[in-house]
């Protein structure tokens, strides 16, 4: 069964992707705080943040668990601007996800990302430090 970790402050937010998740196992961190988010971080198949965050923001919690080695992030906002994909793509995320979107559009997105960290650890890759 699939991991996914949220970093999230909004249970609102929370509870509607844990909904989405269905059966998948669900981690969830309420705050960037990167020693308890890297912990979970290492495992979880896929790390999703929110783009807005309370005294921090998805780019830089992102950014530093991209930089301890996880690969697999994406980040997600209900009010994305125009280049916040362009800007979580080039700081060596995977992308942004919109909401709201159509829950099919937004579970096949996560299925595509997990499947790549699942592909990744049969190849040998190492997808966290």
């Amino acid at each position: 069964m699939p991991t996914v970790l949220i970093i999230d402050d909004s249970p609102t937010q929370v509870a509607c992707i844990r909904e989405l998740l269905g059966d998948m196992r669900v981690l969830h961190r309420n705050s960037a705080a990167l020693g308890e988010s890297r912990l979970l971080a290492a495992q979880a198949d896929l790390v999703l943040i929110a783009l807005i965050l309370r005294g921090s923001n998805g780019f830089e919690c992102g950014l530093q668990l991209r930089e301890l080695g996880f690969l697999n992030i994406l980040l997600y906002s209900d009010c994305p601007e125009d280049t916040d994909a362009d800007w979580a793509r080039a700081i060596g995320l995977q992308g942004l996800l919109q909401l709201p979107a159509p829950a099919h559009s937004l579970l096949q997105q996560i299925k595509q990302n997990i499947s790549r960290t699942v592909k990744g650890r049969e190849d040998g890759q190492r997808w966290a430090s």
